[in-house]
């Protein structure tokens, strides 16, 4: 039973768990999956009446039991247990390496088991789990001494024991004192949303209990007592010459089991993805419907499959999903149009609740027309119902009011056709020739409203009362914090300041991971990326008036090159970032992407600069760059100066222009002085 495939010790070392009350759960989850697909194994198509789970969660004695009725140990299976990255394991998804996880958290794992000899005997061991000894890895040991006697004729007992000493807390589940303030109620929660598509695809057994200091909840019962049928669809799409066929199963999970719309695309019979948040444009809330006088609220499950679809071996990707294509005149990916036609269906399915609150958008667009009848231009030939069946049917009345605002002048006039060197003459050409009259009205407000986020723009470099000005709220200005373009819209945000031509960019994040969540402790996060028509740009923002740079620290705040150059180097690795919804974006290794670095400039950043082998220009006010030819990335270095005498200027143009003048005298500012 010895095992020297791999340094399974640096290997357990180097793995890291989740956060919080998933990652000490992350032995518990492995234990189950093991233990239902040797549930399925041996029963087949019985194993909803036939098999056998239970779960024991002992707050007290600090240890997790899990007891399944499956295969056991044999002859084929034993060796491919102490074996890890076999091929057994990744026919279902898996690397047979999430076993050794269990001493991430656990100090002992003992194992009990009937099992079938070579001879077709049937017996019953108890073993001590040694994963990581030069000499047995099951070590046989007494029943007193181990996980007992197992209780069926087949099958496994799993015993985690002495947690280690970062996750005894986590076994504390009441008392006004206790470390976490989970429940066993978060548990059971946690467990059926892991094993959420195990249950749609009825790969759980009826007998399926988890019993937590004696409180025993049926998980089968308990997630079947809250999902219903809510429906199917078919969609084909055409993808190169073929014709391919797209099915989509519609579930209602109880707003107790689920928090949001979620969805999930299965290959082989089997998951091929995490469940994907697609609540953004559909509806935050549950529906409602009524049995009798009680009212049902529910979040949708939608379940996605298709021959087309090609799986790796690992659970969570499909490798075809990414390709773009054209289809109902929109050109994206075959994930986003699957996603659209998702939310359409339920959309459909829900025509009460949709049909209400397009009848309330229509309502509001109505009243927003009959007070400023300008407003009716931003329609663009539709008619009302027209207009609000391409809004998101989540819009709110502002929202509403800004989409028929920009609607209204972008008819004649389109800002995201300019970028900052824009010449003063383009833009004259533009009002003087390309605006109707009518318009400029609009775009008189708009350019007002850029005039003032400018001067608080310039009143944020500069130094508060304590002496220091603050990066988090030229940050918060440009772009608000810890948010992405999944959650606000281009309304939100002054991108423009940077480039005009970002202020409707595909996607938006700021403060985020390339996995779209929050930094946690020792990983990167971008001030904000930007992929815009599949041109990725990676924005790190300096404090005003920072004078401390050192290119000695590595990937330290003090350096911001080596910052970009680890958050690109990690993205490359990837080949990807995910949006706070889940969403993956495909960043093609063949496009060059663009690092952004802004700061206040001084003879500190210059010389920093030079040791980075930087260029220096004046060139429109100062910058520097620099290619890095194996990243495919240029970074270039702009000053705050740069950016707001930049965007001052090309609005002056607009303000004078729209006061009547029929030329524009252009009046340098600051680090402007020296450009064109």
């Amino acid at each position: 039973m010895r095992h020297k495939t791999i340094d399974l010790a640096a290997e357990v070392k180097r793995a890291a768990l989740p956060d919080g009350l998933h990652g000490f759960l992350f032995p518990l989850f492995e234990a189950i999956s093991n233990a239902l697909y040797s549930i399925e194994e041996r029963w087949g198509d019985d194993l909803e009446d036939k098999g056998q789970l239970d779960v024991h969660f002992d707050e007290f004695r600090r240890e997790i039991v899990v007891t399944d009725n499956g295969t056991g140990f044999n002859a084929g299976n034993l060796s491919a247990f102490l074996t890890p990255l076999t091929g057994n394991k990744f026919e279902r998804g898996g690397k047979g390496f999430g076993r050794f996880i269990a001493f991430k958290v656990f100090n002992k794992v003992f194992y009990s088991t009937g099992q079938e000899q070579a001879d077709g005997l049937m017996t019953k061991n108890c073993y001590r789990y040694e994963p990581f000894s030069e000499e047995d890895n099951l070590v046989v040991v007494s029943e007193a001494d181990g996980a007992g006697m197992h209780r069926h004729d087949t099958g496994v007992t799993v015993l985690m024991q002495l947690p280690k000493t970062d996750y005894e807390d986590y076994f504390s589940l009441d008392g006004a004192e206790r470390k976490y303030k989970h429940t066993a109620e978060d548990i059971v929660s946690a467990v059926l949303d892991h094993f959420l598509i195990e249950f749609i695809q009825k790969k759980a057994p009826k007998h399926f209990n988890l019993n937590i200091q004696g409180a025993v909840f049926n998980l089968y019962s308990y997630f079947h007592e809250s999902l219903s049928i809510g429906g199917s669809r078919t969609e084909e799409m055409m993808i190169g010459t073929e014709t391919v066929q797209f099915n989509f199963d519609y579930f209602k999970v109880g707003e107790e089991h689920a928090k949001k719309h979620r969805l999930y695309f299965y290959a082989n019979n089997r998951a091929a993805s995490e469940l994907e948040n697609i609540s953004s444009g559909l509806n935050a809330s549950p529906f409602t419907e009524y049995k009798g006088e009680q009212e049902i609220r529910y979040y949708y499950l939608v379940a996605v499959s298709s021959d087309f679809f090609k799986s790796t071996q690992s659970r969570d990707r499909i490798t075809n999903l990414h390709g773009k294509i054209d289809h109902n005149n929109r050109k994206k990916s075959i994930k986003d149009h699957l996603i659209a036609y998702a939310k359409a269906h339920i959309l459909e399915l829900e025509d009460k609740y949709t049909s209400g609150r397009q009848a309330k958008m229509k309502s509001e667009v109505d009243h927003l027309i009959a007070i400023d009848p300008l407003l009716r231009r931003g329609l663009g030939g539709k008619t009302t119902e027209e207009f609000v069946k391409k809004r998101g049917i989540t819009e709110t009345r502002e929202q509403l009011a800004q989409d028929l605002f920009v609607e209204r002048f972008r008819q004649k006039f389109d800002f995201t056709k300019l970028s900052e060197d824009t010449s003063i003459d383009d833009l004259v050409n533009v009002v003087r020739n390309k605006i109707p009259e009518d318009a400029k009205e609009a775009l008189a407000v708009y350019v007002a409203y850029r005039n003032h986020v400018i001067q608080i723009f310039r009143q944020l470099l500069n130094k508060n009362e304590e002496g220091l000005a603050t990066e988090d709220k030229v940050h918060q200005l440009i772009y608000p914090r810890y948010r992405d373009s999944d959650q606000i819209d281009y309304s939100s945000h002054n991108l423009w300041l940077l480039d005009d031509d970002l202020a409707y960019a595909r996607y938006i994040s700021s403060d985020r991971t390339p996995e779209g969540t929050a930094r946690r402790k020792g990983e990167y996060a971008h001030d904000l990326l930007i992929n815009n028509e599949n041109e990725l740009m990676v924005v790190e923002m300096k404090r005003p008036q920072k004078k401390d740079y050192d290119g000695s620290k590595e990937a330290d705040t003090k350096n911001p090159v080596d910052q970009l150059k680890n958050q690109i180097l990690d993205i490359r690795e990837r080949g990807k970032v995910i949006t706070s919804g889940g969403r993956e974006v495909s960043i093609d290794p063949s496009s060059m992407v663009r690092g952004y670095i802004l700061a206040d400039w001084n003879d500190k950043l210059e010389r920093y600069l030079k040791y980075e082998d930087f260029i220096l220009t004046n060139f429109g006010g100062q910058m520097a760059y620099r290619y890095y030819k194996e990243l495919n990335l240029i970074i270039e270095v702009l000053a705050f100066d740069r950016l707001v005498d930049r965007a001052s200027n090309r609005n002056e143009a607009f303000v004078k222009m729209l006061d009547g003048q029929s030329s524009y005298d252009r009046k340098p500012k600051g680090a402007l002085s020296a450009a064109e």
